[in-house]
């Protein structure tokens, strides 16, 4: 059977806090208090369930609350202006753009969805400075707080994809069953860093208009009992200076989700909340036409939404079934 899957990096501004200045990236995040309830509204007409990769420090209650959680043992990064506990001025006067718990539960009211993690605090495990006992600590508070709403995290995606084994290898503690890897192919197995740089970079951007390689993934294990549901694709934002070509980026979307139907294969699509805060009707035009050929694959393949936990979990069952 094949299976259509969606997560979103769900971080507000503690996934670009070291990247990004309020006065030029705020209108997105504070563009998510809209986007998220429009996704939500989106994936309950169309039936689609998704997987939301939450930083578990927006879901405290408020700034006080976020101060009073502090790990065991803290980042230490050897940039510390990665670490998400120096942007503290900036959560206390924006509280807007950093938590957000209303917002989580309104996706825990809608049917389908999952909450998954993004770890606690957009712990970033290849930054010079990280270490695993680190990372184990900062994902013990990311239980935590989640516990707080009823919620036990068993997915999990890293921030800026950066996936590595040693991490990987202490989560058999943590009740993490299922993680987002990354494809297999020479663009995105680093995550983020784009091999090449700006040029392979042009080549990732190249690849959302055109069929430069195959997006159907498949799962996988690792990390003992660790499923791997590897990403296909990003969902990338509608873009003013290229939306005399929008047509062809749909065409390669919906292209790459029929190959997966045809092939019982799984395509995984995922994108930030933050990235459709602004342009918003554009980006839910986009987000739409892709669910209306979901559902059309729905109905002509048999092709099936699931959540990164329901996806491991039929995969599991699947291979106890053939054993």
């Amino acid at each position: 059977m094949s299976t259509f899957v969606i997560s979103l990096d769900f971080e507000l501004f503690w996934g670009v806090a070291d990247i990004a200045a309020i006065k030029d990236y705020g209108p997105n995040v504070d563009g998510e208090w809209e986007a998220v309830p429009a996704m939500l509204s989106l994936f309950r007409r169309y039936r689609v369930n998704a997987t939301w990769a939450t930083v578990g420090m927006l879901m405290c209650r408020d700034f006080e609350q976020w101060r009073a959680l502090r790990p065991d043992i803290m980042p230490a990064y050897r940039n510390p202006a990665l670490s998400a506990y120096r942007h503290a001025d900036m959560a206390r006067s924006h509280p807007r753009l950093f938590f957000g718990r209303p917002l989580v539960q309104r996706i825990l009211e809608t049917p389908g969805q999952e909450l998954a993690s993004h770890t606690y605090s957009h712990y970033l495990c290849n930054e010079e400075g990280a270490a695993p006992d680190q990372f184990a600590a900062d994902m013990r508070l990311a239980a935590e707080v989640a516990g707080e709403l009823g919620v036990r995290l068993q997915s999990l995606v890293l921030p800026r994809n950066q996936v590595h084994a040693d991490y990987l290898d202490t989560l058999d503690k943590s009740g993490i069953e299922v993680f987002r890897g990354n494809s297999d192919h020479w663009l995105y197995r680093n995550g983020h860093a784009a091999p090449g740089g700006l040029a392979g970079r042009a080549v990732r951007l190249a690849d959302a208009w055109l069929p430069l390689r195959c997006a159907t993934s498949k799962a996988g294990a690792a990390a003992g009992r660790l499923v791997n549901v590897p990403a296909s694709m990003f969902l990338r934002p509608w873009s003013r200076p290229l939306a005399r070509i929008e047509p062809l980026r749909l065409r390669r979307l919906r292209e790459a989700m029929t190959d997966a139907a045809r092939s019982d294969g799984m395509f995984h699509l995922w994108w930030h909340p933050h990235n459709f805060g602004v342009n918003q009707a554009e980006n839910m035009r986009v987000l739409e036409a892709v669910l209306q050929h979901y559902a059309m694959l729905r109905g002509e393949y048999g092709m099936a939404s699931m959540t990164m936990r329901e996806f491991a979990k039929s995969q599991v069952g699947m291979v106890e079934a053939h054993a």
